[in-house]
């Protein structure tokens, strides 16, 4: 990590900070940030109370039931709201599935097992070639991999779906946006995938919502937190992103496993049950005794 701090000069670091303070829209009350407690969110937190010296824009948390303790606390000492959910994880995997794979294989996988054969539907099942302006041949992005798509086909997989967050955390914070009329700050940048890449490039979506560091690297988050001494949690030593606990969507990258040793027995259990089956997919292993059986 020493070497990306290296690699960013004191001007480079002042000169980002200044561009960022320029994207903030002057009507900064009609804002909030959604702050997960999370590195993003709070590198944005930091830079509206400490770099702005705002106080119009209103600190907003949700409550997914899923946070870690030391992302939660965060949480509870920094927001002026914490929103809940009206739904809670078993509840939402009893109605709609689990997720497993990724949100966009999810998406594909969730309509077709409700039914739906549609020709666009199943290109992305199976996969196909498309031919770009350079008359060159091309396979699709986004599609299922081979084991989704082999499980799907034969009716072995679960119930599957991606609407865990949408209910958890979209929309606690879509009611919020509705009850005030302010518009969303998001701590999300292009460089944690594909999908956010070809979502976030600039800094405003057509319904408002403002992304200021969708184009902010790692290497210059780093060397900002290191200039200014901005806290990041214990637990980014151990993981690059946190988020839901033992969400399945950090297994491609091994951090579901390495963050289910992270929290505790109590926790452990909880999320091996809400997510056994996607787990048993995934294969990651769950230790004998890690479900409740709730």
């Amino acid at each position: 990590m020493n070497t990306l701090k290296k690699n960013v000069s004191k001007e480079e670091i002042d000169f980002y900070l200044e561009d960022l303070k320029s994207r903030f829209p002057k009507n900064r009350e009609n804002y909030y940030l959604s702050y997960s407690g999370g590195r993003d969110s709070h590198f944005l937190y930091w830079f509206i109370k400490e770099y702005l010296k705002d106080e119009q824009i209103e600190i907003v948390s949700v409550n997914t039931y899923m946070e870690h303790h030391e992302i939660l606390k965060r949480m509870r000492n920094n927001a002026d709201v914490i929103l809940i959910p009206e739904i809670k994880p078993f509840e939402i995997k009893e109605k709609y599935g689990s997720p497993c794979f990724s949100k966009i294989q999810d998406e594909f996988i969730e309509r077709y097992q409700k039914g739906c054969r549609t020709e666009f539907l199943m290109k992305h099942i199976n996969g196909y070639v498309f031919e770009g302006k350079d008359k060159k041949t091309y396979k699709t992005l986004f599609k299922l991999n081979n084991k989704a798509r082999d499980l799907l086909l034969s009716g072995k997989l679960h119930k599957v779906s991606p609407k865990c967050c949408t209910h958890l955390k979209k929309k606690p914070l879509k009611r919020y946006e509705k009850e005030t009329g302010r518009h969303a700050i998001l701590g999300v940048r292009s460089v944690e995938g594909n999908l956010r890449k070809s979502q976030y490039k600039s800094c405003f979506s057509k319904d408002g919502t403002f992304h200021p560091i969708y184009d902010l690297t790692n290497e210059m988050l780093e060397a900002i937190e290191h200039e200014y001494k901005i806290e990041v949690p214990e637990i980014y030593d151990h993981i690059l992103r946190t988020g839901c606990m033992g969400c399945p969507y950090g297994s491609w990258k091994h951090e579901t496993q390495k963050e289910l040793k992270l929290i505790s027995k109590q926790q452990r259990n909880f999320v091996c049950e809400l997510f056994k089956e996607s787990y048993q997919v995934l294969g990651i292993e769950i230790e004998e005794g890690d479900t409740n059986g709730n």
